[in-house]
């Protein structure tokens, strides 16, 4: 595992032209979202699939039916649906506004089916990857360990920390016990165990003594090859695209915005859905600012890429809470991508991503953000667009399937 650790650190495209790299046969990837269900979870995994694919691997994809964002497919009531290599289990689809009781059936029923699946195909590889959240999928890492597998459990993100402190689920509780359990567990028995950002490996290493030699950060990234703009006329205008959830803060973001002068304001393009969504629109009501804010739908990702690409800033607020310190929204490296510099709200490793690309400005109260709406505002824009694509290179999935390719064919040949 050390001399995997210094692979990883050293990698780079020269690694994979020596054809002993591939070595791995079939692997099979369990996660509760895929292409074409929209969120940063899903296309980490659709992007994965896809490279992984390219590289000549055969890969199973297990994943729920289409569900994501709640009401934005039609419910389907087929037990399995096989697609090629894609394979989508029934789970319960929640509607539009969901009930906690939904979403608790939405994240336990797929979980529970897939275990059925792996012990039934125990035989179709000896490698599985299990993407987490939801925490009810460490319960497909349990059954894998169980049957000989190598396991690689890829976390996204603190699940559990955040629940607690929005809400969710209550400290202490029993729910979070046995989340906790399952959690500790399976990544302790876990044979590889990846990571978003450095901070997540910390608060695991620390929380549930992992060995730190089988953790391995892969950060979210973007595919370089989709989220690229050619030479496109950019409006002076901001824009936000994902999912508006309770970890999103827009109450401080639109205050920020409020504050500025009626000359200073630019438009402010919101495209996406969530629960949330509603109450964003009637903030920017209640704030007087609604005039200047167009929501265009959920777009798809080629719909999403044209309209980065004719944006000039991106924006990318996240609650300012101890939970969420380690998280980088995943829209922030396509808004670098496609040469928009950012605005974020929030603390930890958002700032990190701000200072080291130099084109991101991050505030944590509504005067702060102002102060960065008008400094990006009155900067060289153009500039701050180099700085960004010069930056993003080093976080192409392209690059990110490669690592795990690294660590799937170490666990190959152990087995």
């Amino acid at each position: 595992m050390i001399e995997l650790g210094i692979i990883l650190m050293t990698f780079n495209d020269s690694t994979l032209s020596n054809r002993g790299i591939y070595m791995v046969g079939r692997v099979i990837i369990f996660s509760q979202t895929f292409p074409p269900e929209k969120g940063g979870n899903s296309s980490r995994m659709g992007d994965l699939y896809k490279y992984l694919t390219e590289f000549g691997i055969e890969v199973i994809v297990i994943s729920a039916v289409e569900t994501y964002p709640f009401g934005a497919f039609p419910r389907k009531f087929k037990l399995i649906k096989r697609d090629r290599n894609i394979i989508r289990l029934f789970t319960y689809q929640p509607k539009k506004d969901a009930s906690s009781i939904e979403r608790v059936l939405y994240y336990t029923i797929f979980p529970f089916l897939a275990s059925v699946w792996l012990i039934v195909n125990k035989n179709t590889s000896d490698i599985i990857l299990i993407t987490t959240p939801p925490p009810q999928l460490y319960l497909v890492a349990f059954i894998g360990k169980l049957l000989g597998k190598k396991v690689v459990v890829d976390v996204r993100d603190m699940f559990l920390d955040v629940s607690i402190n929005l809400g969710f689920i209550n400290r202490g509780s029993l729910v979070e016990r046995i989340f906790r359990f399952l959690e500790s567990k399976a990544l302790q028995k876990a044979d590889a165990v990846t990571l978003v950002t450095p901070k997540i490996r910390r608060q695991l290493v620390e929380k549930y003594g992992i060995d730190p030699a089988k953790c391995y950060v892969i950060p979210n990234g973007v595919d370089l090859e989709i989220f690229k703009c050619n030479k496109s006329k950019r409006k002076l205008q901001m824009v936000y695209t994902g999912h508006f959830g309770h970890a999103q803060d827009f109450g401080t973001f639109l205050e920020g915005y409020a504050l500025l002068k009626e000359n200073e304001r630019v438009p402010l393009i919101l495209a996406g859905g969530g629960e949330t969504l509603g109450d964003v629109l009637k903030n920017a009501e209640k704030l007087g600012i609604a005039k200047w804010i167009e929501h265009v739908g959920v777009l798809h990702r080629k719909e999403v890429v044209k309209l980065l690409c004719s944006s000039s800033i991106g924006v990318a607020p996240i609650k300012v809470d101890e939970s969420l310190k380690y998280a980088i929204p995943s829209k922030i490296y396509e808004y670098l991508a496609c040469g928009l510099p950012f605005i974020g709200v929030g603390v930890g490793e958002i700032n990190k991503i701000a200072e080291e690309s130099g084109a991101g400005c991050v505030g944590r109260t509504p005067e702060e953000v102002a102060e960065c709406i008008i400094k990006l505002l009155n900067s060289n824009l153009k500039k701050l667009r180099i700085r960004a694509l010069r930056y993003i290179k080093r976080f192409s999935r392209k690059n990110s399937a490669k690592k795990f390719l690294i660590i799937l064919n170490s666990l190959r040949e152990e087995t």
